[in-house]
């Protein structure tokens, strides 16, 4: 069984759109059992759960929704204003899933590959130093200067964008994840550009980590990526990065993923079946 988990804040319906869509992407691809797990908190609706649930039920695969709990007020004030409350969901993963390996992608990913090469990759895998890493990551390919403002090191600076938790090892060295981020935040350099992301980084830039191949977190707003057409994006998990592919105007990497969009529309409107 292949475990993987989105996580997000939906306060008008659309976000569960996206993940519906990014379970499109990797359930058409995908042969293998998978269980998708979704971090959530109370914004998520019944429309929500409606259409995430027919969505794994039409490739019959499984579907498991984890609340998350409130967010202290203290630290959702302390956000950036282009961050909501659910760019830190993913920090309960460890917590809320009791699984040895869960494959986290964000709602702006979509899959044009099998999902179990990335699975068995890094399972494979462990830290440069030969230790059983805690996570499997790949390398932000964003300006170095801005990383190295923080602090830390461009070479050494992963995108949470697309990460493999263990959670069971992870819990034994942080028993409460999101609280040692939580502890972590007001200790940044400002301006805090990707919060979870830079105190993860801050977090395990000492700690075992397994590096991945750039193909598993293909960032989009890299070098003029954008304007690649779908034929040439084959065989990548796509992070949209920056512009989303729901958003105007279009271009041509968005294309491709357009069609999951597509095709969740006419799964969302035929007509069901009724129950016997």
């Amino acid at each position: 069984m292949i475990h993987i988990a989105l996580a997000f804040h939906d306060n008008d319906g659309n976000y569960a759109l996206h993940a519906a869509a990014t379970l499109v992407s990797l359930f058409r691809r995908t042969a293998s059992p998978i269980t998708a797990h979704i971090l959530h908190d109370a914004g998520l609706n019944d429309t929500g759960r409606a259409r995430l649930a027919a969505v794994a039920e039409h490739f019959g695969q499984g579907l498991r929704l984890h609340a998350v709990p409130e967010l202290p007020p203290a630290s959702a004030a302390d956000l950036p204003p282009q961050f909501g409350p659910g760019s830190l969901y993913r920090l309960h993963l460890p917590a809320l899933v009791d699984e040895e390996q869960v494959i986290y992608l964000d709602c702006d990913i979509c899959c044009t590959l099998d999902i179990r090469e990335l699975w068995e990759q890094a399972a494979q895998g462990c830290a440069p130093s030969g230790e059983a890493p805690l996570l499997s990551c790949v390398r932000n390919m964003t300006d170095g200067r801005a990383v190295e403002k923080k602090g830390l090191n461009p070479a050494w600076y992963f995108n949470s964008g697309v990460l493999v938790f263990r959670p069971r090892r992870l819990r034994a060295v942080f028993p409460d994840l999101m609280a040692a981020v939580l502890r972590l935040l007001p200790e940044l350099p400002r301006p805090l550009l990707f919060p979870d992301q830079d105190a993860l980084n801050v977090i395990f830039r000492r700690l075992p980590l397994h590096w991945l191949d750039e193909r598993f977190n293909y960032q989009l707003h890299v070098a003029g990526r954008w304007l690649q057409p779908p034929d040439l994006l084959e065989g990548k998990v796509l992070h949209f990065c920056g512009h989303k592919p729901w958003c105007e105007p279009l271009f041509p990497s968005a294309l491709g993923h357009l069609e999951n969009y597509r095709f969740l529309r006419r799964l969302l409107t035929a007509p069901r079946s009724p129950a016997t």
